[in-house]
């Protein structure tokens, strides 16, 4: 019995550790510092440790449809070295995907919802400390370039803040725009969760951060970002107000939408500049027209991950599209990538991953999940958001916490089902 019972707290500290390790990578997740790399690999041989020692039961994962998706697009993937003349930069694109099968499995039933909330809490709070530090620097470097606009505001070029807040923290705009937008995204769903029960100081904690977030998405002016991120949320409003048949509550939710986005292109002068003159439109057709082309030469199984850049350039040039050719760009879509690197068999995938998880968060109703499957897949027809690192680490990281990561109530008495997290 004695040794039971000390088998058991050695468990407990072993999942309380696991935990606590999750914690500082997701507040370390949008930071910028190779520290969450270290941490990743402490997760790894802990969990390597802990799975030698206790023997968890990791076999039902492969029962998981959506898991079964995941693996198979990265072992297309993986598959893709073999026919890529660019062996070195395959492999770096399949270093790139491997958190999305890893994660899934480092987390899968490891945490309790307090410990997955808590995780989120730690993700955003990160986030906001960027921020701040990002504002900071750049207020300080505008108004010691043009110090007599403190005491005219109507003078301050808001612009210049845009433009360059996400470039003083090296952070691609629609990159940094997606993890507030997340961050923003977590906010309303707890500010949701403490109005059902009722909690008003934490009400307006929430509330504090979700004007913050959102005031900041706005400023940063990524256009599918915002645009995304308010119809998303609008939607799942007009869903919750349908479903308690309060129609009058539903048409506030799509007057008020439609009104703030109005005001914002009105308002914010970056995104209006953006929006009137379409910036982007011409060189994205441009992109996916090339890529396009390169699918249809090789439909079933694409050039291979590490020929994608190749692929796309030459077509740019035989296209006359010589900004596409000086700067190497990628097709700025997620699914033509995929399309362009492992073929329709790897949007397939892809597509399906994406179905299955919708489906399930849609049936578990588990609305932060949907709706971040949701906002994440909308932005990947504008952005190659998997292309780099903050974009797979950022999926792989919310997939695994939302999706695998929550116990089910009969591996823990007092662990919430799923639909809860």
């Amino acid at each position: 019995m004695g040794f039971s019972k000390a088998s058991l707290t050695k468990i407990r500290t072993g999942e309380s550790l696991f935990a606590f390790l999750v914690y500082l990578y997701a507040f370390c997740l949008p930071l910028r510092t190779n520290l969450k790399s270290i941490l990743l690999f402490v997760l790894l041989g802990f969990f390597l440790w802990h799975t030698v020692k206790t023997r968890p039961a990791l076999s039902s994962i492969l029962r998981e449809k959506t898991f079964l998706a995941l693996l198979a697009l990265f072992c297309l993937t993986l598959l893709s070295v073999l026919y890529s003349s660019n062996v070195k930069a395959a492999l770096n694109f399949v270093h790139l995907l491997a958190t999305l099968p890893l994660l899934a499995v480092m987390f899968y039933r490891k945490l309790t919802r307090e410990q997955v909330q808590n995780a989120l809490f730690a993700f955003s709070f990160g986030c906001f400390l960027l921020s701040v530090y990002a504002i900071t620097i750049i207020f300080l470097e505008y108004f010691g370039k043009f110090p007599e606009h403190l005491t005219r505001a109507g003078l301050i070029d808001w612009t210049y803040f845009s433009y360059f807040l996400p470039q003083r923290i090296d952070f691609h705009a629609p990159y940094y725009s997606l993890y507030i937008s997340t961050s923003l995204l977590i906010h309303c769903y707890f500010l949701y969760q403490k109005k059902k029960s009722g909690d008003l100081k934490s009400m307006g904690g929430h509330l504090l951060f979700c004007l913050f977030f959102f005031a900041l998405l706005a400023l940063l002016s990524s256009r599918t970002s915002l645009v995304v991120t308010m119809l998303v949320l609008a939607l799942v409003m007009v869903y919750r107000a349908a479903q308690a048949r309060r129609f009058g509550m539903l048409v506030v939710i799509l007057l008020g939408t439609l009104v703030t986005g109005i005001t914002l292109v009105q308002k914010v002068t970056y995104l209006r500049i953006k929006f009137t003159e379409n910036a982007g439109v011409d060189q994205r057709r441009q992109m996916w027209q090339g890529a396009l082309e390169v699918i249809k030469e090789n439909p079933l199984l694409g050039v291979g991950a590490g020929d994608r850049e190749e692929a796309l350039v030459k077509r740019y040039k035989e296209n006359g599209f010589t900004e596409g050719v000086k700067f190497r760009f990628d097709a700025h879509n997620q699914y033509l990538m995929f399309g362009v690197e492992i073929g329709v068999i790897g949007v397939a995938l892809f597509l399906l991953f994406l179905l299955f998880t919708l489906w399930k968060a849609y049936r578990q109703q588990n609305f932060l999940l949907f709706c971040f499957v949701l906002i994440f897949a909308l932005c990947c027809l504008t952005e190659s958001l998997l292309q780099r690192r903050d974009g797979s680490l950022l999926f792989s990281f919310l997939i695994s916490l939302l999706l695998f990561a929550p116990r089910r109530s009969n591996q823990q008495a007092s662990v919430a089902k799923p639909s809860e997290v």
